[in-house]
């Protein structure tokens, strides 16, 4: 059995990262928008965990919570 180089591991474990955030964005459109700040910051948290787990960096998790967040408003006219 062949082991995956590094690079061929970090490839999926993007595809399935983007893949996780791209169900994410789906299910925001069904969810109403967070209003407060402590929705808000948890989100953050919870995204950032999301992307430690997959060894991207932090920030990235937390550019994800706040876009998603920011849809959901634009889709729900908030």
């Amino acid at each position: 059995m062949v082991l995956p180089t590094p690079a061929e591991l970090i490839a999926s474990l993007d595809e399935e990262l983007f893949g996780l955030l791209y169900e994410r964005l789906k299910m925001a459109a069904e969810l109403p928008p967070l209003e407060t700040p402590d929705e808000v910051a948890r989100e953050v948290v919870r995204m950032r965990n999301l992307a430690a787990i997959y060894r991207v960096p932090p920030d990235l998790g937390e550019a994800m919570a706040l876009a998603l967040i920011a849809a959901r408003k634009q889709w729900k006219g908030a």
